[in-house]
């Protein structure tokens, strides 16, 4: 039985008895000793590595021992504390909850993995692509889905939505992606600048010539900025999507595959020969005043870090297939440079250089993750329905080995993990490593304006539930009228607290319960805190019986989604879910 496997037996062991403690009743769970996705707050850091192993066909390797391998960081070789060959298996029936009690718990929504999400990306990709894209993962799921491989889809466009849960059930998926109503994101409709402006007939002639051509630039200047803000608001919409996957996919053990169908992420990773850092440049432009001087370096590390430790694979596939044509020296292209005239010589060459390099560097940032949490990318290829089925079989066996590191310190520092096979001739291929970050330290490095983006996504309807936090919810309809009781119970083992000596704790956590209409307008909301010291007993008393809120929304007659949040303020951890209700 693989190391999984075990978790998996001994969650569901030990959730069978339902929920934490009155008033939602049952006896109080007990943490599962070898799940580590559940120790969220412990000291001691377990680096986690998932080892792909492939023969010289391409094969899974799965014979080889522990002794067979050899861990190490920063070339010091590391003691193994995990071994086990991960492969698909049969899945289990999750424990039922009794009547208006939800939980984002992973014991009761834990798929047997390997877990695969499909993530369409309409944030960058035009309508024309997703719908081609759409085409061969619909492909995919008739002619090479396997009957045991659990998926979810997701959608990224202006928001990102849960299309369809974890299932097996081709029908399910189909409909899911058949479903999908492809929409051009509105910061992507907005990206790219427009040529600069044509003046009105006579216009010209009044101006006069040199004050026309110095209201057209500033037309086109300030257009080029509309569009720059466009930009930004693609990167940081996408980044903070794919850190609230990882959120969303923290709780469950094992490796998940990241599927990311997408056109491009226009995030150059490499230094530009004039900056000291990462730039962000505007696809299609042209000259140095459209680019976005600012450097993405701290969001790509947080992202992919919290992609790593969450154990989320990235996979990216160009949604664009096959990618040749578009550039200025091809036939569908005017060739007019952007004052209306031929673009000839260096102006040409120039352009063509430019061009080049920003189909590059649309890719850069989508290969750069996928080799950050050991995954692959796939771009420039016509068969997007056999790039998926390949990333999704890459991730299915693997060897999962983990280890505490000797340098115990979160310096923030990048340790770089290289992972040795005695067998000859074999392929291997693992993350490079991960950052050593202290959680709580990067928390209290967040402005305010962060804090408030992830609360807005975290809360959003249709969004992903998230088990950072883990918590038990009554949601109890009014018996004849008046409001609705929204009742939280969280499991003290997911919470942090800061010692302030003689055994006192420091508790910081915000509740937030949320109603939204079947049109996905917000109806009522309440939200509350606690932010306090605790003595000795109350912080003995927590660890016991749990930490409750309750809240009460005013809602009249009708269908509801009710979305409810916990978060810890001291490391930034979220915990969310969303439930129905339906008030007559």
């Amino acid at each position: 039985m693989s190391f999984h496997q075990k978790a998996r037996q001994t969650w569901a062991l030990l959730l069978s008895a339902a929920l934490l403690a009155p008033p939602f009743g049952g006896a109080q769970e007990k943490p599962a000793s070898d799940v580590p996705a559940a120790s969220l707050r412990v000291t001691t850091r377990l680096v986690l590595v998932d080892v792909v192993v492939r023969d010289k066909a391409g094969q899974p390797v799965t014979d080889l021992q522990a002794s067979d391998f050899t861990v190490s960081e920063k070339g010091k070789a590391q003691k193994l504390a995990v071994f086990a060959l991960e492969r698909p298996a049969p899945a289990a029936t999750p424990p039922s909850l009794p009547p208006n009690v939800f939980t984002n718990r992973p014991g009761y929504r834990m798929p047997e993995g390997p877990l695969t999400i499909l993530l369409l990306d309409g944030m960058n990709t035009q309508i024309a692509n997703q719908n081609y894209a759409r085409q061969q993962l619909l492909k995919y799921l008739r002619t090479q889905h396997q009957a045991n491989q659990r998926m979810a889809v997701f959608a990224l466009g202006n928001t990102l939505r849960v299309l369809q849960d974890f299932t097996s059930d081709p029908r399910l998926l189909r409909a899911a992606l058949e479903g999908y109503a492809t929409t051009e994101a509105q910061a992507l409709a907005a990206a790219a600048p427009r040529p600069p402006s044509k003046m009105a007939a006579g216009d010209e002639g009044r101006l006069g010539g040199n004050m026309a051509e110095r209201m057209r630039n500033q037309l086109h200047q300030f257009e080029t900025e509309q569009s720059a803000t466009n930009l930004e608001r693609r990167i940081g919409g996408t980044l903070a999507a794919l850190r609230l996957i990882a959120r969303a996919m923290a709780g469950y053990p094992g490796r998940k595959n990241l599927i990311w169908v997408s056109a491009s992420f226009p995030v150059v990773l490499f230094p530009d020969s004039a900056l000291p850092s990462v730039r962000a440049t505007l696809l299609g432009a042209q000259n140095a005043s459209t680019n976005v001087m600012r450097s993405y370096e701290p969001e790509l590390k947080a992202t992919e870090n919290l992609l790593s430790q969450a154990q989320v694979a990235v996979y990216p596939v160009d949604a664009r297939g096959l990618v040749g044509g578009g550039s200025v020296a091809d036939a569908s292209n005017s060739g007019l440079n952007e004052a209306g005239l031929l673009r000839i010589g260096a102006d040409y060459g120039n352009t063509v250089t430019s061009q080049s390099a920003q189909l590059v560097d649309s890719t850069a940032a989508m290969k750069d993750l996928a080799d950050e949490t050991g995954g692959r990318a796939y771009t420039s290829r016509n068969d997007i329905d056999n790039a998926v089925a390949l990333g999704v079989a890459d991730g299915s066996t693997y060897y999962l080995l983990g280890y505490y590191p000797e340098d115990k310190s979160a310096d923030g520092t990048f340790r770089k993990i290289s992972v040795e096979v005695s067998r000859p001739g074999v392929q291997v291929r693992h993350r490079p490593g991960y950052y050593a970050i202290d959680d709580v330290k990067a928390a209290k490095q967040k402005s305010e304006k962060e804090k408030e983006a992830e609360l807005m996504m975290a809360m959003a309807t249709e969004s992903l539930t998230t088990n950072m936090v883990v918590f038990d919810s009554r949601i109890t309809p009014p018996a004849a009228g008046g409001p609705v009781t929204v009742e939280v119970l969280v499991d003290p083992r997911t919470l942090s607290t800061e010692p302030l000596g003689g055994g006192r704790q420091q508790l910081s956590v915000n509740f937030y319960a949320a109603a939204f209409g079947p049109d996905g307008k917000l109806v009522d909301h309440k939200e509350s805190k606690i932010e306090q010291p605790l003595s000795p007993e109350q912080f003995a008393k927590l660890q016991q019986g749990g930490l409750p809120f309750q809240a009460q929304l005013d809602l009249k007659p009708g269908n509801y989604a009710v979305r409810v949040a916990i978060r810890d303020n001291r490391t930034g951890y979220f915990g969310t879910l969303e439930a129905p209700l339906s008030l007559k």
